[in-house]
């Protein structure tokens, strides 16, 4: 019986099927030799290649908060804006602040309006005698004192000033003379009626006759000439009225600056001496080239303060400056080239 040929086993997919066995020292037919360059050795490298080792995942590393850059334009504009608004602010303040101290002020020259001085406010003044005073005659009244001395509606002695004729020697070149100057006899006050007593000049102005407490020296030392003093007597009380000359505004200003002490009394001869050392109640200011004052005291003498004589001191203020400004009427009046001064007609 001939020998079993071998069976084909099925190879794998799309290669030839694989022989089986035969007999020992039987040969395989060439077609079923092991071809090494068929059946290439397996490549470890290559089987790495094929399937490539995982690599570790990376992660993205974290990174710090990054500061905002400041917007340095928009922070100028800023400032600007906040300078600017600041600035208005401050501007707006000053304003108010001068509108109110405007305000102090008129309020004050009102004050001392009504005042006439450095008291509370006086009554009418009026003479019942031989001359009327100022308030009585009509005349116009006076502006408001100033530290300076100006009226106060003529700032730094406005041309319209009606005391400009009295603010130099050169332009009012009348007589000085007390009975002139106060020549009313009588006064009335807050309805009370003041009677002259007496009537004084005395020259210089620095021998103590007629201040004290160093008053006589403040007015020497601005070139004052002379000082005119009336007083006038209404029951126990008195009060001296006076008027200190100087031969310019400028140095009838400047001694008040330097105020200290006040008028003596002027009391005629025999009378009892009042307000003759310091300790009465004065008061003072001034008009073109006069400094002009009050003291009251009582008519029994000595250095008291008297109630009616310090209500009355306002009043007498008042009377006086009006005196001078009847003066500076005078003076304007007789001014060469003046209508009815002498000269006038051949002028024209």
């Amino acid at each position: 019986m001939p020998p079993a040929q071998p069976v084909a086993q099925p190879g794998p997919p799309g290669q030839p099927p694989l022989p089986q066995p035969g007999p020992p020292g039987q040969q395989l037919p060439p077609q079923w030799q092991p071809n090494p360059q068929a059946h290439p050795q397996p490549n470890p490298q290559a089987h790495h290649q094929a399937h490539p080792q995982p690599h570790p995942q990376s992660y993205p590393q974290p990174q710090a908060p990054q500061r905002a850059e400041p917007n340095w334009e928009a922070l100028a504009d800023r400032n600007a804006a906040d300078g600017k608004r600041r600035r208005r602010l401050r501007a707006l303040g000053v304003a108010v602040a001068v509108v109110l101290v405007g305000g102090l002020i008129a309020g004050g020259a009102v004050l001392l309006t009504k005042g006439g001085g450095d008291k509370p406010v006086a009554g009418p003044i009026a003479s019942a005698s031989n001359r009327p005073s100022s308030a009585a005659s009509g005349a116009a009244p006076s502006a408001a004192a100033t530290p300076g001395g100006n009226p106060s509606g003529t700032p730094g002695g406005a041309p319209d000033d009606p005391s400009r004729p009295i603010w130099e020697a050169a332009t009012d070149p009348a007589p000085q003379d007390a009975g002139a100057l106060f020549s009313a006899l009588q006064v009335t006050v807050n309805g009370a009626t003041w009677n002259r007593t007496f009537v004084s000049l005395d020259s210089p102005c620095w021998d103590g006759n007629s201040t004290t407490g160093g008053l006589g020296k403040v007015l020497g030392d601005q070139g004052c000439q002379k000082v005119l003093r009336a007083t006038y007597v209404s029951g126990d009380s008195a009060v001296t009225v006076g008027v200190a000359v100087f031969d310019h505004k400028i140095q009838a200003e400047t001694s008040m600056k330097s105020y200290t002490g006040h008028l003596k009394g002027a009391v005629a001869p025999g009378a009892p001496a009042f307000c003759a050392t310091p300790g009465c109640t004065n008061t003072h200011n001034t008009l073109g080239r006069y400094a002009y004052f009050t003291v009251e005291g009582s008519a029994k003498g000595g250095d008291t303060a008297d109630a009616a004589a310090t209500a009355a001191a306002a009043g007498f203020g008042e009377h006086v400056k009006g005196q001078l400004l009847q003066r500076a009427k005078a003076a304007s009046a007789a001014a060469p080239g003046a209508p009815g001064a002498p000269g006038a007609a051949a002028a024209g």
